[in-house]
């Protein structure tokens, strides 16, 4: 019987509201990203290394401020937001220098976070480095997004940094499960995430699972996408759901009419296992 594999690239992504004004990624102490949570668990970087560092090229770290400091807590390389708090990318109005401003995002560079013990990131505060740290706040808004395919010694899709991409046939989905979050995009964009469960290709009866996430209220069409992908009749070639190349160029299969674009508004998607 004729089946249509479908494919699915990874994209890594963390979301948290700090709640301890630490310098911690993933809590307020020195946790590591983990797969099954984030998709991706960088390798480990020495703050303070260019910004053009390998082991830190294929994602980046945003951090929206909760409200507008009266001290210098951003050091003075950041001259530009990357959001502002009106929805405008890469703009300077309303910038004030080291003064990081309620509702806007910095995108912070490579010398201004460490990563040890694979995975534990921590930010590096303003008094340490006045050019590149950043000292977080209570409820400042926090991403670590992956841009791109990381082909760097120790990020390749075979090792345990990155979760693997894989293709299965149609006929071992098993179904969709909507999972509960409060998490929102660095754009203000609600998010949801959706698990699609699969029977691994292996053999051994166990279960994939592909999570995603995506614009919130999005579960309905996700479903109507699978269903779409199941009666779409290509035998030829794998049908790409989501990938990301090395060059940070992204492709999507579009929602239940296949459209191509990023109906479903995909931010984030990776590989675990039940």
């Amino acid at each position: 019987m004729k089946t249509t594999y479908v494919y699915f690239g990874q994209k890594g992504y963390h979301y948290e509201s700090d709640s301890g004004a630490d310098q911690y990624i993933n809590g307020n102490s020195a946790t590591a990203l983990a797969l099954a949570d984030s998709g991706l668990i960088p390798i480990d970087h020495t703050a303070g290394t260019a910004n053009t560092s390998t082991s830190t090229d294929a994602y980046r770290i945003i951090v929206k401020s909760d409200g507008t400091e009266s001290s210098a807590e951003a050091g003075s390389a950041y001259d530009t937001f990357f959001i502002d708090s009106n929805g405008v990318r890469n703009t300077t109005d309303g910038f004030v220098a080291t003064k990081p401003q309620a509702g806007a995002a910095i995108e912070l560079n490579a010398g201004a976070w460490g990563v040890a013990s694979s995975g534990q990131i921590t930010l590096i505060a303003y008094s340490a480095d006045g050019t590149n740290g950043y000292d977080l706040q209570d409820d400042d808004k926090v991403w670590v997004e992956q841009v791109a395919r990381h082909d760097a010694a120790g990020n390749g899709p075979s090792a345990s940094q990155l979760s693997s991409a894989f293709a299965y046939p149609m006929s071992n989905f098993l179904g969709a499960n909507p999972i509960a979050t409060a998490w929102e995009h660095w754009d203000g964009t609600a998010l949801d995430r959706t698990d699609l469960h699969f029977l691994k290709s292996d053999g051994t009866g166990g279960t994939d699972i592909i999570a995603l996430i995506h614009t919130a209220g999005k579960f309905p069409d996700i479903v109507k996408t699978m269903e779409a992908l199941n009666n779409c009749g290509i035998y030829d070639r794998a049908v790409t759901f989501y990938d990301l190349d090395i060059n940070g160029a992204e492709t999507f299969t579009g929602g239940p009419t296949l459209s191509g674009a990023n109906d479903l508004g995909i931010v984030g998607c990776w590989r675990t296992t039940a």
